[in-house]
């Protein structure tokens, strides 16, 4: 509780630096926030901030969310209708995904290398923190499917007269966080394998997943399709750091090759499932990676999803691995913050974007994988040496 806490209080200093405010905004990017606020205060005040939006009538803000995280948002503004409600709201998932990692990892060594590098290390509090970001959101259900697949499989709860297994619940989460942000459909077909006992457990399961899906989009019913529309046209011309920016930058980006490339990733993993290559968490963490890897438009801090995935299915509480993970993730950050930020002059810095490139350049790109580079190397190491990884990290079944 004491890191859960401490981690609390750093947040709570980045969106509230006082006498700081001008050294610490150097540093933040608060461009996402703008339109996690907008729609939301723009709802609070009676209006529909999705036809707003793909009228024109907002100018430059966006609605581009799902109604599950509008909703969410306009919650939150209605207690305090500033945009710093919404980074205490970050700040406050943020400490429940430390407190959930202390039960996901409760029988494994990377417990407390976990917990304290996200509560301190430098991938979390620039990508999630000084950047404001959903992300944290996305993570909590994500930390709370695996935790749930980490108890044995009998395990069940009496909620009245109903029996309710750990397992079954999986499902509800992975549909309110498809509901989020989609993530979970790109491992949704082995998960639903996993948690169903035949087909029939498996087309309720599905059906389920499909029913709260579908709740969850009913608000604001049929206005947020523009969402949808907006996010598809942005496939045409890759964006931010994606891989396929480096291939449009050699002429080789064509949408649906990356699409055929995407599909035959994901059988693959789902082939490696099936003959029992690898176990439901190794198809998860690598399900979410190449579905984020080759989305055209990814950022950085859903790079940063991909490595925290990884961290989970990957044994580095060796001195040696988490000095490298450590150093690797402040090297990531750094990248990140001095590719977008041109004001290091006024703090009598140089011109460190002669380091990393610009944002979006391919030096600035290249840079930024150094870290994912790092982990998932370990992963296949570990995986080709018949080491501990999985399922087997999260439940203390190391190599000793």
């Amino acid at each position: 509780m004491l890191l859960v806490g401490l981690s609390l209080v750093v947040r709570l200093f980045f969106i509230f630096p006082g006498p700081l405010e001008s050294k610490i905004g150097a540093l933040t990017n608060q461009a996402d926030l703008r339109n996690y606020y907008w729609p939301a205060q723009t709802a609070l005040a009676g209006a529909n901030p999705y036809v707003l939006w793909s009228s024109g009538a907002s100018g430059e803000f966006r609605a581009d969310m799902a109604p599950l995280e509008l909703l969410v948002y306009v919650a939150t503004v209605r207690v305090w209708n500033d945009p710093r409600a919404i980074q205490v709201l970050f700040a406050l998932f943020d400490a429940i995904n430390i407190a959930l990692l202390g039960l996901l990892l409760r029988q494994s060594p990377l417990k407390l290398p976990f917990q304290v590098f996200y509560a301190l290390g430098p991938l979390t509090l620039y990508n999630l923190t000084l950047v404001a970001e959903d992300k944290t959101i996305v993570l909590t259900l994500t930390f709370l499917i695996f935790y749930l697949l980490t108890l044995p499989a009998e395990t069940a709860w009496h909620v009245g007269s109903l029996r309710v297994r750990a397992w079954a619940l999986a499902i509800p989460v992975a549909a309110v966080l498809a509901s989020f942000k989609w993530l979970s459909v790109f491992y949704l077909l082995p998960l639903l394998l996993f948690v169903s006992s035949d087909w029939r457990g498996f087309i309720k399961n599905g059906l389920v997943f499909s029913s709260i899906v579908a709740l969850a989009h009913l608000p604001w019913f049929p206005d947020w399709s523009y969402v949808y529309l907006f996010r598809a046209q942005r496939v045409a011309v890759p964006l931010h750091i994606a891989p396929a920016r480096l291939l449009s930058a050699v002429g080789w980006y064509d949408k649906n090759l990356v699409l055929i490339v995407l599909a035959a990733s994901l059988l693959l993993i789902y082939a490696l499932y099936w003959f029992k290559r690898i176990d439901i968490f190794e198809t998860m963490a690598l399900a979410v990676m190449v579905g984020v890897l080759w989305t055209p438009d990814m950022d950085p801090v859903h790079l940063s999803l991909v490595v925290l995935g990884l961290l989970l299915i990957v044994n580095w509480t060796s001195a040696r691995r988490q000095v490298v993970i450590w150093i690797m993730s402040a090297l990531v950050a750094a990248v990140y913050a001095i590719s977008t930020h041109t004001n290091f002059a006024r703090v009598g810095l140089p011109n460190l974007q002669l380091l990393t490139g610009a944002y979006g350049s391919t030096q600035m790109i290249l840079l930024s994988y150094v870290l994912f580079v790092v982990v998932f190397g370990l992963y296949l190491f570990d995986k080709r040496r018949g080491r501990a990884v999985g399922r087997a990290v999260l439940v203390d079944e190391t190599e000793r």
